[in-house]
């Protein structure tokens, strides 16, 4: 009965080995789900840089010609 059990168990250590596979099946759902919430957070990078540059030359050009509106621009 021994001899019976050792054969089995190998027999399953054996399929359990040959099923393993180091290939994956494909991009899963929460793969997509993440890889489109850091595309979505780069994008929001992306606005902030811009209004940021837009801030920053809001500021200079308001150095440039002072707080007196009427004064021409450049």
């Amino acid at each position: 009965m021994k001899l019976l059990q050792l054969v089995g168990v190998i027999v399953c250590a054996g399929l359990f080995v040959s099923c393993e596979t180091t290939q994956t099946a494909g991009m899963g759902n929460q793969e997509r789900k993440r890889l489109a919430a850091i595309q979505q957070q780069q994008q929001e990078d992306a606005q902030m840089d811009e209004s940021d540059r837009n801030l920053w030359n809001a500021h200079q050009d308001l150095l440039y010609t002072g707080t007196n509106p009427a004064v021409s621009y450049r």
